[in-house]
């Protein structure tokens, strides 16, 4: 998975998702059953409309949100945003491939300052990444941990996934101590890959998972 965090996640105030208390008994669903609307006391995690499409070009056409990034993301790779949010978003959900969402202070909804991705679902291995980037405005704030501690719990309490992979850049370190402070595992490193920048990138691979009985103690409420 590339979690593909960006460098302004140094600063994360992370909580443990885990600690969460008085949680109530969970419906199970499947990941693309539903296009996810998440909420917390400071960001809301929604739905992108045609009224996001320059917002989401403020983010893309700033280079330094992309430096640890692979070249292909799709607000990247499309000019016309509104198109990408019309056609395209829409088609990758409906092939089960990725889900792409806006982030915006709770605040100030109708803004959005960042992406949230789910890709790389695999049903039978119960597992997805997760990734999130941001308006290079609202970095240095834990925003993007706290996104991502809310896509975390969202498929790990909601959906039938209980393991995260992340690839990331060996020279994004930022990254790197944001994934472990949410409980992330380094398993492997040095891993070169295709990130479409001209030469393989080397790696980092971290994994976050819960064994199938944690997983059914979450889903109880126990």
């Amino acid at each position: 998975m590339a979690i593909w965090f960006c460098a302004q996640s140094q600063d994360l105030f992370l909580l443990s998702w885990c600690m969460m208390k008085n949680r109530e008994v969970t419906v199970m669903m499947k990941l693309f059953d539903e296009m996810p609307y998440l909420e917390s006391d400071e960001l809301i995690i929604r739905p992108l409309t045609v009224k996001d499409a320059d917002a989401v070009r403020e983010i893309a056409e700033n280079e330094n949100v992309y430096r640890y990034l692979p070249t292909f993301l799709f607000e990247q790779k499309y000019e016309d945003k509104a198109y990408m949010i019309e056609r395209i978003i829409p088609e990758c959900f409906e092939a089960k491939d990725t889900i792409i969402l806006g982030i915006c202070l709770r605040e100030n909804p109708d803004y959005v300052i960042g992406l949230a991705e789910i890709y790389n679902y695999d049903e039978q291995k119960e597992k997805a990444s997760v990734g999130c980037r941001l308006n290079e405005n609202y970095w240095y704030k834990g925003i993007a941990g706290k996104s991502t501690i809310m896509l975390m719990d969202y498929l790990i309490e909601k959906a039938d996934v209980r393991k995260l992979t992340a690839h990331v850049m060996e020279d994004n370190k930022p990254s790197q101590r944001a994934l472990e402070k949410l409980g992330f595992e380094r398993r492997w490193e040095g891993l070169s890959e295709d990130w479409g920048r001209g030469e393989p990138v080397s790696v980092c691979k971290y994994i976050y998972k819960i064994d199938k009985e944690e997983k059914e103690r979450i889903i109880s409420g126990g």
